[in-house]
């Protein structure tokens, strides 16, 4: 039996194809043909871009493409596609960084209550959310819109004609009751919102149905083969790295980074809200995650590599190895005495929105170098997500053992300073698609019956554990107070301005 689990991006989408005890088969990427920095997609760019990498992986299986049982589609939040009666689409796809800010929206806020979106929907009012984005859209359609299908569930409509969405992405909207679990009423009518253009929310996880035969052709699947209702992206990256009980959280680190742990129970207090932290259930535990991100994170140490140690490209090139082996290879083993403000994208997810934001090295001498600034960054990185764990922790969310996947966890450096810096166990994920892998677990337990967790086991595989350096770990508390000072300054001039 073979699975197949998309993992829908805001630069591109994948596919792959895993069998059912845990191996992966085939593995096919696109990239969308749009300009960098972006932040409009045309939906029928998107839906050419997914059939073609789900086409390609059937494809490349060859006669076992007749065992594909399942395919489930997973994506990114906040971005939807508004559709006419017809199906078709109204226009172009706001991606999740894009802000549709408007007075309309403030006005609604204020009438509303911010404290009222919070106690409903579980995250602060903000324009980057869907909300914000169906008022701009519904206010210049030319058409009346009959359904807004967030991102994996306007590609299942397609391949099987539901309008469907599951509550991880219901929960991006700031419009979902997540106490409740069902589209809030009370937001809807305030916002003037009809209930009728929602998708229909239901389990992650849950059978859609059969794949049209016309799209079962054209893409080379199975006619019985099986659409599954996937998740928000950060949802099957957790399971696809073992997320399971409280106090486990997965590290993603990429362009940006991001801490998703598992807490049992609602906060009690609005604080949480207010960090911009949001609570969404998870799976069928009972419990809830959160999102605790940073937006400048593995673009930093890009920058760093790009504009600071091009001059190692050719050596690299001749080793046939990476620039960052190198720097790797080449940083301090002991933590430096520079401070890093990693923002040079702007202070950009939790706990606070800073989009002037910019970065700060501190404590440069004559006798700083190259490696120096490299661990430095890391480091700064970090510092930024102990906020981030400082803050959850004030609101009862521990952090007990972080299993690590993306580029990041590729550097034993990087993940050696997180576990001294969190003090915490960092476990690496061994396996590269952690989010395709969790899509494709949904749709093994869709067709069998059996636990997402219990079908996990048989995919994770894991390194070796990374435990904090006692010593380390010390110091780090000590410039953590360090950073912290800083960054209280930083922001607090940045208001004055």
């Amino acid at each position: 039996m073979i699975s197949l689990g998309v993992d829908i991006g805001g630069t591109g989408c994948k596919c792959v194809a895993f069998r059912d005890e845990g191996t992966q088969l085939t593995y096919s990427y696109s990239e969308y043909p749009i300009a960098s920095g972006g932040v409009n997609l045309s939906p029928n760019i998107l839906q050419e871009s997914v059939f073609s990498v789900i086409a390609s992986c059937a494809a490349k299986l060859g006669d076992l493409s007749s065992d594909i049982a399942a395919l489930t589609v997973s994506s990114f939040g906040e971005s939807f596609v508004a559709l006419n009666r017809e199906g078709n689409p109204l226009g172009d796809i706001m991606l999740y960084f894009g802000n549709a800010e408007s007075e309309e929206f403030f006005r609604l806020v204020e009438k509303v209550g911010e404290e009222q979106f919070m106690r409903i929907a579980r995250i602060m009012p903000d324009a980057s959310y869907s909300l914000a984005k169906m008022l701009y859209i519904r206010d210049r359609s030319c058409e009346p819109v009959w359904k807004y299908l967030f991102i994996a569930g306007f590609i299942t409509f397609r391949l099987c004609g539901r309008a469907l969405s599951d509550v991880s992405l219901a929960c991006r909207s700031l419009i979902y009751d997540v106490n409740n679990l069902c589209w809030s009423e009370e937001l809807c009518r305030e916002c003037e919102i009809d209930l009728d253009t929602l998708p229909e929310v239901v389990p992650t996880g849950e059978i859609a149905g059969n794949v049209l035969p016309h799209i079962a052709h054209q893409l080379g699947l199975p006619v019985d083969t099986k659409i599954v209702v996937g998740a928000h992206d950060q949802i099957v990256n957790a399971l696809g790295a073992g997320v399971s009980e409280a106090g486990e959280a997965v590290d993603s680190s990429g362009t940006s980074e991001c801490i998703t742990p598992l807490f049992p129970d609602l906060p009690e207090s609005l604080n949480f809200q207010k960090c911009n932290f949001a609570c969404v259930p998870y799976l069928d535990t009972g419990g809830y995650v959160t999102y605790a991100y940073n937006i400048s994170a593995g673009s930093v140490v890009r920058w760093c590599r790009d504009a600071l140690a091009i001059h190692l490209k050719t050596e690299a090139a001749q080793q046939n190895i990476s620039v960052y082996d190198i720097l790797n290879e080449s940083c301090p083993s002991d933590p430096t005495e520079l401070i890093v403000l990693p923002f040079l994208q702007g202070m950009g997810g939790t706990p606070d929105v800073d989009a002037g934001a910019t970065g700060l090295i501190a404590g440069l001498t004559t006798q700083t170098r190259l490696p120096d600034i490299y661990r430095a960054i890391l480091e700064g990185i970090t510092f930024e997500m102990k906020y981030n764990q400082e803050k959850l922790l004030d609101n009862g969310v521990i952090l007990r053992r972080l299993y690590a996947c993306g580029g990041g966890a590729a550097s034993k450096v990087w993940l050696q300073i997180k576990a001294d810096m969190l003090d915490c166990e960092i476990i690496p994920v061994k396996a590269a698609e952690t989010g395709a892998m969790g899509s494709a677990i949904l749709g093994f337990s869709a067709v069998t019956g059996r636990s997402v967790f219990d079908i996990a086991k048989d995919f994770i595989s894991y390194g070796k554990p990374v435990k904090p350096n006692i010593i380390h770990r010390e110091i780090y508390a000590s410039r953590y107070e360090t950073y912290k000072a800083m960054r209280k300054i930083y922001t607090s001039h940045r208001k004055s301005l």
